[in-house]
């Protein structure tokens, strides 16, 4: 895993003409430099600046980057690893004649491309991002694994980023400058706000290519961006992948637990190539138990596999005795450290300022201590990340399932009128099924952030959704409460209308058959998770729990729930495979409840989160209250008007409550990414301060 930044100019004019200059690249890209601390190097040529900052797990002496061609035509930078590179080489070489000189998967990865083109993308097993460059300047291709697991973000100047709003099969741009990095902080030229982008972010809208940025955008999950000079410029394509995460709600197609087993043990193995020792994630939940199970089985027991749990001294939040008791009965080495209020207070900018990213959530700043303690002890983990999203294990999942149930018990409808008309023939309430959600799941009512549930379950949110933006979203009413808070009732309508088709067209992206204006209850599990899977998981979820954080503490994070495997086992499945009523996850929790006890397997579900950081102490010092003004978001917002609104609605309406502290929660953020980010300015650590956390932590 790696971090790297780079310029591709379409001429010596443009080169020169660029305001940052030399200097101001070397300086942003040296931001990225915590990705990678075994060597960095520079390579710079008329057209071309690159810089790049590797941590090494494969050919530790000769994978080093930026790496040429066989033929010293076209130069290469990448983040990640391909675990199959050395399958691949034979049918390289064969092709080719190309006789390897590294062991690395830097040079598998450009020498395939030189031989079979786009094509050798597909065959490649990992998680990865890599720019590859012609030397002479005259074209660039961009690649991203499938589910978004390593970042690349690009930016030029003359691109409205607004063009990738809606979803299509591909977008086409001239532009005369490209800029590049694994993070945004990595790009020289300044960073400004683009209002309609951050909104979306503010409010919980993720999108998959769009940043809250101006002339910033990211590659999406899978994209390819190809970039070709021609009359004094570059000839851009982007093309989004076009697979959804499933086919059909219906398929016939259903796995066995015995070949989801053999899959997903083989996505494990996959992820212990490395020339450095490796530990796992570890919680009380099934997704890093499973990992956790399949290393133990595969470990020597000569040398036991270290575990890395965080623990929180907060009453509901903590997990360690669950997770030290499963390490020990699979035969890893546990290693547990505990943070408090004051150890979130100071890892979360931290968190926010890795992450990039503006929204409520705050085990980012958790997982920013874990990976710190993990980093004294290996250079890799791997995680259970990704598992919610492919499998359907969060409360959303299963609320899309309950809908899917209800409007069943009320006839056929596919658009928003013709459910309108179900709903006012027999309105929610009437069948036994309405109140299934509400009755399984009503102890979230008493803490929704700590559940991780943003809805009571009345159906409401869906009702809401179909009418005004035209898509049933289980989160919608958090995501209008929100938008209120910032727009006012009329603006907030109006705003939401104005995001519909953007929506749409992302919720159905890449479902042959499903019109991006269908509402047609029987496919809302289904597009729900093809929307989450291009959009949250890649840039909310993998930001801010995911690489981010791993990367922050020059960690690396190997993720098997997302395997090409594991994609193309998901794509054939049925809802019935994933969410069965109200149980998430049957699949995982089929396969893996016959493998070890059930004291283990059917352990409730904790969402993995941490407390709300109500910190004055930040508020002051990131100036959290002139936040909206200052990025132009709203007026006449007092965060410590929301703190009492909320307390005084704690108990009668506890999920409204909770979505006014995320408004007040994510102002604090998006104050923190002001300054870390448009402002250019990195935060001090306290060398000492996390000294004495991590001495609190360490051996089971």
């Amino acid at each position: 895993m790696c971090g790297y930044s780079g310029i591709l100019f379409a001429s010596k004019i443009v080169r020169d003409g660029f305001a940052p200059g030399l200097p101001g690249f070397r300086n942003a890209s040296s931001r990225v430099a915590h990705r990678g601390d075994t060597e960095h190097q520079e390579y710079l040529v008329d057209q071309i600046w690159l810089k790049h900052y590797r941590l090494a797990f494969q050919d530790l002496e000769d994978g080093v980057q930026p790496m040429m061609s066989h033929d010293r035509t076209h130069v290469v930078v990448f983040n990640g690893e391909i675990y199959n590179h050395l399958d691949l080489r034979e049918a390289i070489t064969k092709y080719s004649g190309t006789q390897f000189k590294t062991r690395s998967d830097t040079e598998t990865l450009i020498e395939g491309w030189m031989a079979f083109g786009e094509g050798f993308f597909e065959k490649l097993e990992g998680e990865y991002a890599f720019v590859i460059l012609a030397v002479n300047g005259g074209s660039l291709i961009a690649h991203r694994d499938r589910f978004g697991v390593k970042p690349l973000f690009l930016r030029s100047e003359s691109i409205d980023t607004r063009m990738f709003a809606c979803f299509a099969e591909n977008y086409s741009f001239n532009v005369e400058c490209i800029e590049f990095s694994s993070e945004i902080k990595g790009i020289a030229s300044p960073k400004t706000w683009c209002q309609d982008g951050l909104m979306r972010q503010f409010v919980g809208l993720f999108e998959p290519i769009c940043t809250p940025f101006k002339n910033v955008f990211q590659l999406p999950p899978g994209g390819i961006l190809q970039a070709k000079k021609k009359d004094g410029h570059f000839n851009c394509t982007l093309r989004p992948m076009l697979m959804p995460v499933r086919c059909s709600a219906r398929s016939k197609v259903s796995a066995t637990e015995k070949e989801f087993e053999k899959a997903f043990s083989i996505s494990v193995a996959d992820r212990l190539l490395s020339d450095v020792e490796l530990g796992v994630y570890l919680s009380g939940g099934i997704d890093s138990k499973a990992v956790a199970f399949e290393l133990g089985r595969m470990s020597n027991s000569e040398k036991q596999l270290k575990s890395f749990t965080v623990g929180f001294k907060h009453e509901g939040y903590d997990e360690t005795n669950e997770a030290v008791r499963f390490a020990k009965y699979v035969g890893l080495h546990p290693h547990v450290v505990q943070v408090d209020s004051d150890a979130l207070n100071y890892s979360y900018p931290l968190a926010v300022q890795s992450s990039e990213l503006v929204q409520p959530f705050t085990n980012g700043a958790a997982k920013w201590w874990l990976s710190l303690f993990s980093r004294q002890y290996v250079q890799g983990v791997l995680t259970g990340d990704g598992a919610d999203e492919v499998l359907c294990g969060y409360p959303s999942y299963r609320y899309a399932n309950w809908w899917k149930s209800v409007m069943r018990g009320r006839g056929k409808a596919e658009t928003p009128a013709e459910i309108m008309d179900l709903l006012k023939h027999t309105p929610l309430g009437k069948l036994h099924r309405d109140s299934l959600y509400i009755s399984r799941f009503s102890s979230d009512t008493k803490n929704p952030w700590l559940s991780g549930s943003s809805a009571s379950g009345a159906g409401t949110d869906f009702i809401d959704s179909i009418q005004l933006i035209g898509v049933p979203h289980p989160l919608f009413g958090q995501i209008h409460s929100i938008t209120e808070v910032l727009l006012g009732p009329e603006g907030a309508l109006n705003w939401l209308k104005s995001q519909a088709a953007s929506l749409q067209s992302w919720f159905a992206a890449g479902l042959d058959g499903i019109s991006p204006g269908s509402c047609n209850p029987e496919n809302t599990l289904l597009m729900w998770q093809n929307y989450f899977a291009r959009t949250h998981l890649p840039v909310h979820v993998l930001n801010w729990v995911g690489d981010r954080m791993e990367m922050a503490n020059t960690l690396e994070g190997r993720t098997p729930f997302l395997s090409n495997r594991i994609r193309h086992l998901i794509y054939s499945q049925p809802d019935l495979a994933l969410v069965s009523g109200l149980r998430d996850k049957v699949l995982l929790r089929k396969t893996y409840a016959r493998l070890f006890p059930s004291e283990f397997a059917n352990t409730p579900k904790k969402q993995f989160n941490a407390p709300f950081l109500d910190s004055d102490q930040l508020v002051r010092k990131y100036d959290s209250d002139s936040i909206f003004s200052e990025t132009g978001l709203a007026d006449n917002i007092m965060l410590e008007d929301l703190l009492k609104k909320a307390s005084a609605l704690k108990h009668d309406n506890p999920y409204q409550a909770t979505h006014l502290r995320s408004v007040h929660q994510s102002a604090i953020c998006m104050s923190i990414v002001h300054e870390t980010i448009v402002n250019n300015k990195e935060i001090t650590r306290d060398l000492k301060l996390e000294d004495n956390v991590l001495k609190s932590g360490g051996p089971v």
